[in-house]
């Protein structure tokens, strides 16, 4: 169950973000781990439930009479109840979130055969945005990773694994 507020130090402790963007040893893997992984496990998803860098095999591609081998890795494919419910791309610090081509490429991933999900993410250290699959040009959440503490409720209602529950949302319904 996760939380209804959450503190940037619980998270990330005395992380300066101020300096990300220009600490040349601060990369999209130091993204992952100390970015991301907390965020995760704070909106509770445990480790059997977060899948990194899943081959994903594209089925469709054929360029003329030549079939052509495409995989897809996201960073992180968040299942729920043993089914993928978002997708999460990190990026470093000096890439923009909103750039059309990681949005294309994560949306990609969203859209997969095996994926299938509602919600991508993309995570720069910097800044985290989440795109519901059916409009890629406007995020549904935008926030600052400085300034979590007002955009958790929202972070958690959208992404957290009991906003997935099929039991879950017929019982926030029905009340």
């Amino acid at each position: 169950m996760t939380r209804e507020s959450v503190s940037k130090e619980k998270l990330f402790g005395s992380l300066d973000f101020q300096s990300l963007r220009s600490d040349p040893d601060f990369k999209e893997d130091s993204v992952r781990e100390m970015i991301i992984l907390p965020i995760l496990r704070e909106l509770g998803y445990q480790q059997d439930d977060i899948v990194r860098s899943k081959t994903l095999s594209h089925p469709f591609l054929k360029i003329g009479s030549k079939k052509r081998a495409i995989n897809l890795i996201p960073d992180y494919c968040l299942k729920v109840e043993n089914t993928f419910a978002w997708v999460l791309d990190a990026k470093a610090p000096d890439q923009s979130v909103l750039d059309g081509e990681h949005v294309e490429q994560v949306y990609s991933y969203a859209t997969h055969p095996e994926i299938r999900s509602t919600y991508f993410a993309i995570c720069n250290g910097i800044e985290f945005v989440v795109f519901r699959r059916e409009s890629t040009n406007e995020p549904v959440l935008q926030f600052s990773v400085d300034e979590i503490e007002h955009s958790w409720g929202r972070l958690s209602m959208l992404l957290s694994p009991g906003s997935f529950q099929v039991g879950k949302a017929i019982d926030r319904k029905s009340t």
